[in-house]
């Protein structure tokens, strides 16, 4: 929907893209042509899409439109620095370790993102977790911090991918191989307690 977002996270590349933002009949038209070939499942993303507006239009507008054209299911990512209020069927809130890690990531934004979670109604909360060589060892502990909140579904882990070749932020082949076999423990260990 926009390029716009009110954090400068350290892995993200999205303000070199430009001053994209998008019109309201142009978010229709794409979501349109999307249905047309196919398209089922609508992933609504930015910069920040809660930051998204277009004259009277805001982004449940956008949601709303996909619902009454059949989309089956609207997911929403954020970065989760606004009210978590929507008519989206999921969101993904990006948190990318605990407070210390995640604030030296993202900026001070920890506590707010808790906060907007844990005041949330929304009943398909989720965690988009970015794995890179800053917090790819508190993967445990930030599973058992996530677990004490009951509002969160629970948590996708996937690898920071550098946009351009390598960055400050790369995780090498062999520490992907231990992450990995990390988290199939911790998945073990989950399905054990649960």
């Amino acid at each position: 929907l926009t390029n716009r977002c009110n954090l400068h996270c350290r892995h993200c590349r999205v303000h070199a893209r430009g001053a994209m933002h998008l019109e309201f009949a142009e978010v229709v038209a794409a979501i349109d042509a999307f249905r047309r070939a196919g398209g089922r499942c609508l992933y609504v993303e930015g910069g920040e899409p809660f930051l998204w507006r277009d004259g009277r239009y805001g982004l449940d507008d956008v949601v709303d439109y996909a619902h009454r054209l059949g989309f089956l299911t609207v997911v929403v990512y954020t970065n989760g620095t606004f009210p978590l209020r929507t008519s989206a069927d999921t969101v993904f809130v990006s948190v990318d370790g605990l407070r210390h890690t995640h604030d030296a990531l993202r900026g001070a934004s920890f506590d707010r993102i808790m906060g907007n979670i844990r005041d949330s109604e929304h009943a398909s909360l989720y965690i988009n977790y970015a794995i890179n060589n800053r917090n790819e060892d508190e993967i445990r502990e930030f599973c058992e911090f996530v677990r004490e909140v009951p509002h969160i579904r629970g948590t996708f882990f996937y690898f920071h991918t550098p946009y351009y070749g390598y960055d400050e932020l790369h995780v090498e082949f062999p520490e992907k191989r231990r992450v990995l076999e990390q988290l199939i423990e911790l998945r073990r260990d989950y399905r054990i307690l649960n």
